[in-house]
């Protein structure tokens, strides 16, 4: 891809412009400005005058932004609703998560698996864990690929590995004159829960001000 197209993607992603609908502009783009130069070519142009010709006739820069950035049917949702897609999005799959484990052991109960009951709650628990981790980097590398604010996305990491730290999933085994139960609670969060798991759910930022320093 030519520099001047580089440019012109890295503009529209900051501009809010969906990432699906930029790489095409960009690969239409670059089809047509390859096509004007074998054109040219072709007609005795050397090859540096008829890329540079063939740029020339594209438009300049800012002509090639405009048709984009006029139509707002080509912004992304996340850029329309940042707060929704970065947060409202893995907070609500986070809690789907935890729904769907507690009912996975409540089914396991009135299976074979129940003497297994607390060895699957505690595997629960880590995939649980795991996955807040796994929310928080798809938030983060969804606005490191549009170029958008970290803003929310940190909220979100934070926000998720809080509640991440704070859920416990437990199952009580029944004994002679004690009812077995499964529980899903919300406690307090202790400390180095809390600030390991915050700690591996930012981990993607490094890859965003790592690729932001090299511009």
């Amino acid at each position: 891809m030519h520099d001047h197209f580089v440019d012109l993607r890295e503009d529209l992603l900051r501009a809010g412009i969906s990432p699906r609908r930029v790489n095409r502009y960009v690969r239409e783009l670059s089809d047509h400005h390859a096509d004007l130069t074998e054109h040219l070519e072709a007609h005795g142009h050397s090859r540096h005058d008829a890329e540079r010709d063939a740029l020339q006739r594209l438009g300049s820069h800012d002509t090639l932004l405009l048709p984009m950035l006029a139509d707002t049917r080509f912004r992304s949702m996340a850029s329309r609703w940042p707060a929704l897609v970065y947060l409202g999005l893995p907070l609500v799959s986070q809690v789907i998560l935890a729904l769907l484990a507690a009912l996975s052991l409540i089914a396991a109960a009135s299976t074979p698996l129940r003497p297994a009951l607390i060895d699957l709650a505690s595997g629960a628990a880590i995939l649980w864990l795991a996955g807040s981790v796994i929310l928080s980097w798809a938030a983060i590398l969804a606005a490191h690929r549009r170029r958008a604010s970290m803003r929310w996305p940190v909220i979100a990491a934070l926000a998720v590995s809080t509640l991440a730290a704070a859920t416990n999933i437990g199952v009580t085994m029944p004994l002679a004159d004690i009812h077995g139960e499964i529980t899903l609670a919300l406690t307090h969060p202790a400390p180095l829960p809390l600030v390991t798991l915050a700690a591996l759910s930012l981990l993607p930022l490094l890859l965003h001000f790592g690729a932001r320093s090299t511009t």
